[in-house]
């Protein structure tokens, strides 16, 4: 009896502290005083790496027309979309493999879209003229010869022709050195991207137990891939003029990173070290990205607004070369997991809220559906006309373990990705989709 008395009282806690689905729930802006204690972010370039491994190894510079050409395909949405909104909804499933692997988990979600700015429904990637692609960042398992959170890559898929059936391929992220290979790869949960003009945002979630994992935003060049001259091997790098990215045909080399002013690891719910997990773009004022923060077991993650300077397509830095938020939240969703706003609504995307009758087709509540899986959901978000609170209401659950969130003002698309592979002991079957939700001004 005290056994289940025990198990029971963390599921109590949890189903006493989550608002129940009717309920609202409120965030609260970061003071002034509060904002300034936010470290920093600083840049460092890896460019000089970059073009000295493009001029002296075998590496070919291609362009994104030659990544999204051929490769795999996706298929029709073939999982449920738990979804409960009356809107539009498109979206896919990836291939067999992709579908089922526990070797990759994708994690965040950006595209063309983002890209060039609000008003051009698909820009321009580079050398493929108004194509519509989809990007989605993917990490490493624990299954994967390189380990849990040790590899990373984005997968581009070119959707302009259809959800189903459209061609994508994975590339493999590396970052360029000064070593003989010419570069390596890049261990991080890839928890978000966004695409911004001619450059990719990757935030990483900070990460103690690997070198580099104080490097918090990773930045690429879309104008700037590599064909590798080899596949067979598991290899990153050059070694004996075979250029290899991992199994691969295409690697994406960083081009800089920013971490904290006065370099640290992020720590969640430390409002000096913010972590970064999930990212988006927002351009319905000042450019900029904002930034989510997950926390296990807990809500009060910091949504956090960064300013963007279109001129470079990199953040805005202040006199002293160093970027500042412009603005802060405490978030009220248990396990934020991803958030998007435009103007004064967002959504954010956690953990599901308890309540009767159960929100989702799993069991559980806000317990585990399968080790680290959860069932998931999307809250909309209003912040007050002065800007104090975030006023924040349940709207919909999604697919199991969703990850990030994207807005395409254009077209009103919010697109949403998740990570489910289905259960080890195969119970629960993979529901891995990329979704596209008709929500203009995400007011659906």
């Amino acid at each position: 009896m005290i056994t289940r008395l025990a198990a029971l009282v963390p599921f109590l806690a949890a189903f006493l502290i989550v608002p129940l689905p009717a309920d609202a729930a409120t965030g609260y802006a970061l003071t002034a005083t509060q904002l300034a204690q936010v470290r920093p972010l600083a840049f460092t370039s890896t460019m000089p790496e970059r073009d000295a491994v493009a001029a002296t190894l075998p590496v070919t510079k291609v362009r994104m027309d030659t990544v999204i050409a051929g490769g795999y395909s996706t298929r029709a949405i073939c999982h449920p979309t738990d979804l409960h909104v009356s809107v539009q909804v498109s979206g896919f499933c990836w291939n067999n493999t992709d579908d089922t692997t526990k070797n990759w988990f994708p994690q965040g979600l950006t595209g063309s879209g983002d890209g060039m700015n609000g008003s051009v429904l698909y820009p321009p990637c580079d050398g493929c003229t108004g194509r519509k692609i989809v990007a989605v960042s993917w990490r490493s398992g624990v299954s994967h010869e390189y380990g849990a959170n040790r590899l990373a890559r984005v997968t581009f898929v070119d959707v302009t022709g259809g959800m189903a059936g459209a061609p994508y391929r994975h590339v493999v992220l590396v970052e360029p050195d000064s070593t003989a290979e010419g570069f390596h790869e890049i261990a991080t949960h890839a928890d978000g991207i966004s695409w911004y003009g001619n450059k990719l945002f990757l935030v990483t979630g900070g990460d103690p137990d690997v070198s580099g994992g104080d490097r918090l935003v990773r930045v690429f060049d879309l104008t700037h891939f590599w064909k590798m001259n080899s596949t067979t091997s598991g290899n990153v790098g050059c070694v004996g003029g075979v250029c290899s990215a991992a199994y691969s045909g295409f690697a994406l080399p960083q081009i800089g990173y920013y971490r904290l002013n006065s370099p640290a690891v992020c720590v969640s719910l430390d409002l000096a070290r913010p972590c970064f997990n999930g990212v988006s773009l927002d351009r319905s004022g000042a450019d900029h990205l904002t930034t989510v923060e997950y926390k296990r077991g807990a809500s009060g993650g910091k949504i956090l607004r960064w300013p963007l300077d279109s001129s470079t397509a990199l953040l805005k830095t202040g006199s002293d070369g160093l970027v500042r938020p412009t603005e802060g939240w405490t978030s009220p969703v248990w396990e934020l997991q991803g958030g998007v706003f435009t103007g004064d609504n967002g959504i954010l995307v956690g953990l599901c809220p308890d309540g009767a009758p159960a929100v989702s087709y799993m069991p559980g509540g806000t317990a585990n559906i399968s080790g680290d899986y959860r069932k998931s959901c999307l809250h909309r978000v209003t912040i007050s006309a002065d800007h104090s609170t975030l006023n924040v209401h349940y709207m919909t659950t999604v697919p199991t373990n969703a990850q990030n969130v994207a807005y395409w003002p254009a077209s009103g698309e919010v697109w949403l990705v998740n990570e489910f592979r289905g259960d080890y002991a195969g119970v629960y079957g993979s529901d891995r989709l990329v979704l596209a939700l008709n929500c203009p001004n995400l007011s659906c």
